[in-house]
């Protein structure tokens, strides 16, 4: 990773990520009668024996354990481009698989799938198709990202070489336009599906695109079992059950603190752990930017852009959710921060 990191630094591309040319998508009829319903003509409908063949029988690329104590699991697969059969030399894909159980439905999956195929941006992971046949769970596909998700390149080992500070801020703006982007067409929050494990990069350009899925909102009893297992926390969340797309501007306000500092440990930012100890925002008022950057970026960033940063993360965790900024000033902030050189 070190070497590439290296040339990415000399040569760093423009910020706004260029869109995914989808090739085109032949659109084959369900074989469950029940699922003509969600048919959609820009989604292809794929046969088990073929993502099993794509897949070399589910070869397991990518576990992802969940905050909620949920376990998602990827199959890394190739397709051909133009017929989207299985193919050696074909175009990589992801493929999760959804089992059904007692809280969620396959008529609930398959309205996700439907809200899914109607979804299209440069920032988010595409979705190709489904695969649903009778005692067989339900299969998603989706694009596959080749370097992998977010969390790994920011809590990677010590002696690896870290994200440079300019790299780091087009991702946190790549992320926040696939996230202003879902609030402008759902209006409604990500909930959990905010989280850095699902940011993934693209092969190329360490372009950022969200994996979305929709996710199901538990009760606030059930969320109180487990909401110490929860590093992306919101405080009204936690505490009142309230949500909505504030909580995802204060959760993306985290992840920002977490590309800044490199580091999921907030011990050295705050004296006591929890959101349910805040009383305005994230950092403190008496913090300095270089006690708590990345300390493997040495002195190879902005200053005044890291400590514009700090202000945004501030504005993004504000307790009051009425004084925290639209997803869309939230991007406008990123912007005006990669803009500083000095």
């Amino acid at each position: 990773m070190g070497n590439s990191l290296k040339h990415l630094k000399q040569q760093l591309p423009l910020l706004a990520p260029k869109p995914l040319i989808i090739p085109p998508i032949f659109s084959v009829e369900p074989e469950n009668e029940n699922l003509r319903v969600f048919r959609n003509e820009n989604l292809r409908v794929f046969r088990f024996a073929d993502l099993k063949k794509a897949t070399k029988k589910f070869r397991q690329d990518r576990v992802v354990e969940c905050e909620d104590g949920s376990v998602r699991k990827f199959y890394k697969g190739y397709i051909d481009e133009t017929t989207f059969a299985p193919s050696r030399n074909g175009t990589g894909v992801a493929v999760s698989v959804m089992e059904c159980d007692s809280s969620r439905s396959l008529q609930d999956w398959m309205a996700v799938v439907r809200s899914l195929g109607q979804m299209s941006h440069q920032n988010l992971v595409n979705f190709l198709g489904y695969c649903s046949e009778d005692n067989k769970p339900l299969f998603l596909v989706f694009e596959y990202s080749h370097r992998g998700s977010l969390d790994s390149y920011i809590f990677g080992k010590e002696e690896e070489e870290a994200l440079p500070w300019e790299i780091r801020v087009k991702i946190a703006i790549g992320t926040a336009q696939g996230l202003a982007f879902l609030h402008s067409i759902k209006n409604s929050p990500l909930h959990r599906e905010l989280r850095m494990h699902n940011i993934m990069l693209d092969e190329v350009q360490y372009n950022a695109k969200l994996f979305y899925l929709e996710s199901t909102t538990r009760s606030l009893v059930d969320e109180g079992l487990i909401a110490g297992r929860f590093r992306y926390l919101a405080p009204e969340y936690g505490t009142f059950g309230l949500l909505d797309m504030k909580t995802d501007v204060c959760v993306f306000g985290m992840i920002l603190l977490e590309l800044l500092m490199g580091s999921k440990d907030r011990k050295k930012i705050k004296n006591k752990e929890g959101v349910e100890f805040w009383t305005t925002s994230l950092l403190p008022n008496d913090y300095k930017i270089e006690e708590i950057i990345d300390p493997r970026l040495g002195n190879d960033y902005s200053a005044k852009a890291a400590t514009q940063m700090g202000t945004l993360i501030n504005q993004c965790t504000a307790h009051d959710t009425k004084k925290r900024p639209l997803m869309q000033q939230v991007l406008d902030g990123l912007n005006y921060i990669a803009e500083i050189k000095d």
